[in-house]
């Protein structure tokens, strides 16, 4: 027999550090418990077959493989294969640097609560029939690194929480690309939490309607996007859009260029610029709604 005591998490996505808050305590109690065959380090490979998921005996999928990996593990390409879509229920780091390997028509959906979830190096090509690249639904964190995706029908990034959830997201060197939908859109609609994203030194690209979207409504989550040294460019709809009185965009050091729109907002919704930013050559530039200083 054991015991542990120990906390819920309860919290949205934190991009650095998890928080957990003592909402819920609990006293677990486990008798003649057996293990799940689960191993901390976990391979896929386009020649995989294996169900051990070692680096000598790859699985050919995504799937098999996180459901052999520990919680806090790491599941890593061994070449520049596509695995196929992904649900992830665990703590997880997806490792494909160096190797393009990747997933093509469907996507990566996170709909667990408390998972911390690294996804790093990945190419996510929906070819032109896959919903959503990334999916963030329920969970304590989220990190997309050094990833490129595009060909998504859907958007390439979506972020919508439901219920109370609130969210914070970093999204670092990323790359939203020719996806029949939004490039990155962060939605407060279904939620009455908070959300806060900082896009950075990210381009968003060639998507069929905005490149970037921020959307609420009265009542609703808080969203609020920070764009910095990032590029929206020839998007067929709005480069930078903010809809929604509680839509709040901040931008600085980044271009806007080339969309059917530049930098809209709608339903009250507000853009505020540190004035260093490029937006011109939309069929209609816009304006930020408010000017911010730099410090």
């Amino acid at each position: 027999m054991c015991g542990a005591m120990g906390f819920a998490r309860n919290e949205g996505m934190v991009p650095m550090k998890s928080i957990v808050l003592p909402s819920m305590l609990g006293l677990l109690f486990c008798l003649h418990a057996t293990p799940a065959l689960a191993i901390p380090e976990t391979w896929v490979a386009s020649n995989g077959s294996g169900v051990a998921c070692t680096r000598a005996a790859p699985c050919a999928t995504f799937q098999a493989a996180h459901n052999a990996t520990d919680a806090r593990g790491v599941l890593k390409c061994a070449d520049a294969g596509s695995f196929g879509s992904l649900t992830i229920n665990r703590s997880i780091t997806i490792d494909c640097t160096g190797t393009n390997g990747g997933i093509v028509a469907f996507g990566v959906f996170i709909n667990t609560a408390g998972v911390d979830v690294t996804l790093r190096g990945l190419s996510i090509d929906g070819a032109g029939i896959g919903g959503v690249g990334v999916q963030f639904n329920n969970g304590n964190a989220l990190h997309i690194e050094d990833c490129r995706i595009s060909g998504i029908e859907g958007a390439g990034v979506a972020i919508e929480p439901t219920g109370a959830a609130s969210v914070r997201a970093v999204l670092n060197r990323v790359t939203v690309e020719k996806n029949n939908s939004h490039g990155i859109i962060a939605n407060g609609l279904s939620s009455t939490g908070t959300i806060i994203v900082q896009v950075h030194d990210s381009v968003v690209a060639r998507n069929s309607s905005s490149g970037i979207l921020a959307i609420t409504s009265a009542g609703q989550a808080f969203t609020a996007l920070v764009v910095d040294r990032s590029s929206s460019l020839l998007n067929g709809g709005d480069g930078i859009k903010a809809q929604g009185a509680a839509a709040v965009i901040h931008i600085g050091n980044s271009t806007v260029i080339g969309n059917a729109g530049g930098l809209i907002v709608t339903g009250g919704g507000q853009i505020l610029s540190y004035q260093n930013n490029q937006a011109s050559g939309n069929g209609v530039d816009g304006a930020p709604t408010g000017v911010l200083t730099v410090k």
